[in-house]
């Protein structure tokens, strides 16, 4: 198989169900926002990872809809600058794929899914308690990458907090992967778990 892009041999739709085929598995971010006049939004992306050190930054990029509309989750942060990335778990798979289902502007994800809220301390958007990792940040920018269905906004995020159960923590505090049964979205409907963690050890040059 070979696709030329730059001679238009496929549609944006036929390479983004080919790539999420091999880009995988993709950590999800199951974002919690809040508008300005306090309507709250949670809702999961794959295009999401961690991108800087220092400072801490982390990347969730959603994309537009084949109506060329932004999703709740961009128009919130535009709005307020302040977003919550939680964990997805094998226990709130469920709940997380509910979050995706497009309910009206405002219509709370957090009762629709039966995931609850916990207050955060630097930021307004709500912490989903059920998962064991949650981190607060604050927008550094938004890069844009087109304006065509299918095309994303990049929202780089300055984490300002960071809560983690103490139960999937080492005695060194870090997190034990035998803990955290961290989930991956591959492509289609598939998801995978991780559940056999395993060493590899680097080589010195």
């Amino acid at each position: 198989m070979y696709l030329d892009l730059t001679t238009n041999d496929a549609t944006w739709v036929d390479v983004y169900r080919l790539c999420i085929g091999f880009i995988n598995p993709r950590p999800i971010a199951l974002v919690s926002t809040v508008s300005s006049d306090g309507r709250e939004n949670l809702a999961p992306f794959s295009f999401y990872n961690m991108v800087s050190a220092n400072p801490p930054v982390v990347i969730v990029c959603p994309g537009l809809n084949r109506n060329r509309e932004e999703k709740d989750t961009l128009r919130n942060v535009k709005q307020t600058s302040d977003f919550v990335v939680a964990t997805v778990t094998r226990e709130i798979v469920e709940p997380m794929a509910r979050c995706a289902a497009e309910l009206a502007y405002g219509e709370s994800e957090f009762v629709f899914s039966g995931l609850t809220k916990r207050p955060a301390t630097r930021v307004a958007p709500s912490l989903v308690a059920e998962s064991p990792v949650n981190i607060e940040c604050t927008l550094r920018q938004i890069v844009e990458t087109g304006e065509e269905p299918g095309s994303s906004s990049v929202i780089f995020g300055t984490i300002v907090a960071i809560h983690v159960d103490d139960a999937i923590l080492t005695d060194e505090k870090v997190v034990d992967p035998h803990k955290l049964r961290t989930v991956g979205r591959l492509g289609g409907p598939y998801y995978a778990d991780v559940t056999e963690p395993y060493e590899v050890s680097v080589p010195k040059a």
